[in-house]
């Protein structure tokens, strides 16, 4: 007789328990009253539950949860929490049923982040592509802003030193008469 996919719980899942090993089944019960009979109304919903690793009193097995598929013609341990769902990437498989579930699920947990391209996404051709638009884009940018380092010529430039010195020479001079408003520190 084959055996059952069988899982451990490693994190706290909420997932889908028709009954409990005891027999009890998971369900919520909403209840009112209407108004017109006065008759009170009850209606059961399958809800799914809470099962916490780290709290001892979900524990089907001494110290752990063990989950498991309900496979018609296979059998299950005494115990083990039937559940109806796919297994999550937080569910050790604990035979090879469930690993082969495992493995059949797994692209479906893929991180998207994780998944996004190294180089942004792009191809050879369109990496080429952007890389030569922006050096375009650089060169113009380079073209437009003006050139710091612009040379002047050497008579130019001797010819300037020598009306600054000029210009200094007249600065430096007394003024001579009462109407000077210039005052000297």
């Amino acid at each position: 007789m084959p055996e059952c996919p069988r899982w451990r719980l490693q994190t706290p899942h909420y997932i889908k328990v028709p009954v409990l090993p005891d027999g009890t089944k998971v369900e919520w019960e909403h209840k009112e009253q209407s108004r017109e009979s006065g008759r009170a109304i009850r209606k059961l919903y399958e809800v799914p539950m809470l099962l916490d690793p780290r709290d001892p009193a979900d524990h089907s097995h001494p110290g752990e949860i063990i989950v498991a598929h309900d496979v018609e013609g296979a059998r299950h341990e005494r115990g083990d929490i039937i559940f109806i769902g796919d297994p999550t990437p937080d569910m050790e498989p604990l035979n090879d049923e469930a690993q082969a579930l495992t493995d059949a699920q797994r692209h479906r947990w893929e991180h998207p982040i994780d998944t996004l391209p190294v180089n942004g996404g792009m191809n050879a051709q369109e990496r080429q592509f952007m890389e030569s638009m922006m050096t375009d884009f650089a060169k113009q940018i380079g073209a437009s802003l003006p050139q710091a380092n612009a040379s002047v010529p050497k008579s130019e430039f001797d010819a300037l030193k020598a009306e600054l010195e000029q210009i200094k020479a007249l600065l430096s001079k007394p003024v001579d008469g009462p109407t000077s408003s210039v005052r000297r520190a």
